[in-house]
Order: C-alpha cells, then sequence, then structure tokens
C-alpha cells in the first residue's frame, strides 16, 4: 500500500487527487461565504422564484419584504432605501463577482446565472425558517 501510494505521488498522480480536493474546499467555502448573509440568500431565492431577469429595484422590494415579513407597502421608503443601497454597492456585486448573478450594472439589471442553479440544494439546506 506505501509502495502504491509513493509510486502514485512520483507519477503525479496523487498530486492531482489533492489539487481536485483543495479546489472543491475552495468552492464550497465561496459556497459558504455567499450565503453567509441573509440579504444573497434572500436575493438569490427571489431571483429563482420570479424565473427572469429583475431590476435592482425590483430585487430590493423582494429582499425587503422577505426580510421584515411583510408587504412592501407596510415598508418604509428608508427601509427600502437601506436594502438598495446594500444590495448596490455590497451584495449584488459579491455575488456577480462569485458567478452566481450576471448583473448589468447600467441598466441594473440582475439574472440568475448557471452556478446559482447548479448550488441552489446548498441553499435549501441553509436555509431555515
Amino acid at each position: 500500500m506505501v509502495d502504491t501510494t509513493l509510486q502514485s505521488f512520483r507519477d503525479g498522480r496523487l498530486g492531482t487527487g489533492m489539487m481536485d480536493l483543495q479546489r472543491m474546499q475552495q468552492n464550497i467555502n465561496t459556497v459558504f461565504g455567499v450565503f453567509a448573509h441573509h440579504r444573497r440568500r434572500y436575493a438569490l431565492r427571489g431571483l429563482r422564484m420570479h424565473e427572469t431577469a429583475m431590476t435592482l429595484a425590483e430585487l430590493a422590494e423582494e429582499v425587503a419584504i422577505r426580510e421584515n415579513e411583510a408587504p412592501v407597502t407596510d415598508i418604509s421608503p428608508e427601509v427600502l432605501e437601506c436594502v438598495h443601497v446594500s444590495l448596490y454597492h455590497t451584495h449584488i456585486p459579491k455575488l456577480a463577482d462569485e458567478g452566481f448573478v450576471r448583473y448589468d450594472r447600467k441598466e441594473g439589471i440582475i439574472a440568475l446565472s448557471e452556478r446559482a442553479q447548479q448550488v441552489e440544494q446548498y441553499q435549501e439546506l441553509l436555509t431555515v425558517e
């Protein structure tokens, strides 16, 4: 067994497995990092529920509704603005940088990417309501 492992290491096969493991660990850390903040989870869920691209303003309303557990008519303009600003400056850029959404900053349009759909199962595991 030891001789086989040593030979695999010399042949470069063991190193490839370790690199795959490191990439997988990095991917898991990225996914959990993205899901760490409730606004990013709510934004992804809102986009998934609408099944189409949304404007930043529409998505901010959707996130505020979930966050406050209230209809949009019961949410103050100040709260909506706070959610909008945090999505614009922090959460949507992070989701875009990590490949979870496609974001047209000029038009303010956000859509789910294929990667977000691939990791949907992890979000369901992390969602406790």
